[in-house]
């Protein structure tokens, strides 16, 4: 059996060579052809949509921009591919494995989060430069900071349900009841501190800007803190398993 210190008696430039492998073998595991199929719905979804806005004579807010040409695609993204990081590996046979590899294991299941945010991260890009570009002016990189805290939030959660049930399925239906919990208290919360959607353009008249501005900054720090919280007690969950399994 290989030394489980050996990674950090490896050169950085090995290191790196080591991480970007597991990366691209991450990328493989996690997404395999499931995201091509997904990429090619989104682009005739975003052509209906494009083509229904064009033909329609209500002005799309950017409000609805947001809510139905980013955080809806992304969203679904970051939870599918979430439940499939550890249901791929179960249904391969390979979730053992990782147990028995001399890398740390939070190591491995971190570098597999953060693979997933990054891929979430770039196709929010796109979809906010071809919203903007075809859609509705929005700035393109504030909007991306503003987009991604909600996405590592749920994404953080469907790996817990996922570690917490063994099961993919699980979580994901887990996370669509919690969603929908979401969706319904949204013209309640919709503008408040809590709600994990907000619209950091949408700011009420009567509230003042800098109150808002602070209500948005909350928002988004607690939201992106909350989704590491989980994904560390996915972690936990997972380290439980390991210890089991050995």
């Amino acid at each position: 059996m290989s030394n489980p210190n050996s990674f950090r008696e490896l050169s950085l430039k090995n290191k790196l060579s080591v991480i970007l492998l597991y990366t691209r073998v991450n990328l493989r595991v996690i997404f395999g052809f499931k995201v091509v199929l997904f990429l090619a719905v989104t682009a005739l979804y975003y052509a209906a949509f494009y083509l229904s806005a064009i033909n329609s004579k209500d002005i799309l807010t950017l409000d609805q921009a947001l809510a139905w040409l980013i955080w809806m695609p992304t969203t679904i993204f970051a939870v599918f591919f979430s439940m499939e990081m550890i249901s791929r590996e179960r249904d391969a046979g390979l979730l053992e494995t990782f147990f028995t590899v001399s890398v740390s294991i939070y190591r491995l299941w971190t570098i597999k989060f953060i693979t997933l945010l990054l891929s979430v991260s770039f196709l929010a890009l796109v979809l906010i430069a071809v919203s903007y570009r075809y859609v509705v002016d929005i700035p393109i990189f504030l909007t991306l900071v503003y987009v991604l805290p909600p996405l590592i939030f749920f994404a953080g959660l469907t790996v817990l349900f996922s570690a917490m049930f063994k099961s993919g399925n699980a979580a994901g239906i887990c996370v669509v009841a919690v969603l929908a919990f979401v969706v319904l208290t949204a013209d309640g919360l919709g503008t408040t501190v809590v709600y994990p959607y907000l619209n950091p353009f949408g700011r009420p008249y009567e509230t003042d800007p800098f109150i808002w501005a602070r209500t948005v900054a909350y928002n988004k720090i607690a939201y992106t803190l909350l989704g590491a919280v989980w994904f560390w007690r996915a972690l936990r969950w997972l380290d439980r398993r390991e210890r089991l399994l050995k």
